[in-house]
């Protein structure tokens, strides 16, 4: 018999739901709780609450985890602070955990810029290839001061 799609999933089946998920790649807590809270709507709030705490306790949840593994791939494309930042922000990471993650990198934003750079044209640049190529780094997620050195050096 075909369970009645207006009843709210058991804990179980949350949890089981959300370790296919985990299994995959890391989630934030704020992004879990979303996934979790599309496949049921009608998913009361206090039961959420109570699996995402316990696979918090677990250490199967982290948003420590998360941030780690998301800067990395971000550093793999080649994307600068500013944008990192934003895309931690909107999956509901504290600002101390964003910084703390990215001031690691901190020595390693201009070198990334400039990496991505040398990819994009390993020649000189003249004065409109270097606006366009700056505007790119900016929408990449750079600094002005990151991007004027990748551009100087």
């Amino acid at each position: 018999m075909a369970k009645d799609p207006t009843e709210p999933p058991s804990e179980a089946e949350i949890r089981a739901f959300a370790y296919r998920l985990l299994g995959r790649r890391e989630y934030s807590v704020l992004e879990l709780r979303r996934r979790l809270e599309r496949k049921w709507p009608q998913l009361e709030s206090d039961t959420a609450a109570g699996v995402l705490e316990a696979l918090v306790a677990e250490d199967l949840l982290s948003d420590q985890r998360f941030a780690e593994s998301f800067v990395r791939s971000a550093l793999r494309k080649h994307q600068g602070p500013r944008k990192i930042r934003a895309e931690l922000g909107a999956r509901g990471l504290s600002d101390g955990l964003i910084a703390s993650e990215l001031d690691r990198f901190a020595d390693q934003w201009t070198d990334l810029a400039r990496e991505w750079l040398e990819r994009q044209n390993p020649g000189s640049l003249d004065f409109e290839a270097r606006g366009k190529f700056y505007r790119r780094l900016v929408n990449r997620g750079f600094t002005h001061d990151q991007a004027m050195d990748a551009l100087a050096g």
